[in-house]
């Protein structure tokens, strides 16, 4: 007998960053905004991790984290969602390449695969990028990624090395 399926029925997994203000609270208060918003059930949150930038310019590092949850809504309105936020956090449409106070990523929709103007999913860098990658190994290792289904876990171990990206709390979220 299989068990009833929830309202919140896709797997998603997103990856958050702040290198401006109190970086550890925005991220935890993003969390917590997400999970309450009604489009994203949250399941877990990962450790929060110090990170050099990585594609800006800048000297400030980076606060990063990551968060597994579910939602029936379409990849769009988790968009939505997402700049929303970033947007109640303080974050200017248009920044992707300057500091932010807040930045919010669909990494992960189930086993989707999007490739739209304004939306790519899995997330296009996330391969590369052991600040995405460790964190959400944490909580979802052997999550599969769309379109070859190679487990998070594997694809942070073939990056090997995790310089730069060093746990500072395991503080959770606040629902």
């Amino acid at each position: 007998m299989n068990a009833a399926p929830t309202r919140h029925d896709r797997l998603v997994a997103l990856s958050l960053g702040s290198n401006l203000g109190p970086r550890e609270e925005l991220i935890l208060a993003a969390i917590g905004r997400l999970g309450r918003s009604g489009v994203f059930e949250l399941d877990s949150a990962s450790s929060l991790y110090e990170t050099r930038p990585v594609g800006i310019s800048t000297t400030h590092s980076f606060i990063n984290a990551a968060c597994v949850g579910r939602t029936s809504a379409p990849p769009e309105a988790l968009l939505d969602l997402c700049k929303e936020i970033e947007r109640e956090f303080g974050r200017s449409p248009g920044s992707a390449s300057l500091d932010r106070p807040l930045d919010v990523d669909i990494i992960l929709f189930g086993d989707l695969v999007v490739a739209e103007p304004d939306l790519v999913i899995p997330h296009p860098r996330m391969r590369e990028r052991l600040f995405v990658l460790v964190p959400l190994a944490e909580i979802s290792p052997d999550l599969p990624v769309p379109p070859d289904g190679k487990r998070v876990c594997l694809l942070k171990d073939i990056l090997r090395a995790e310089q730069g990206v060093t746990r500072v709390s395991s503080r959770s979220w606040i629902r």
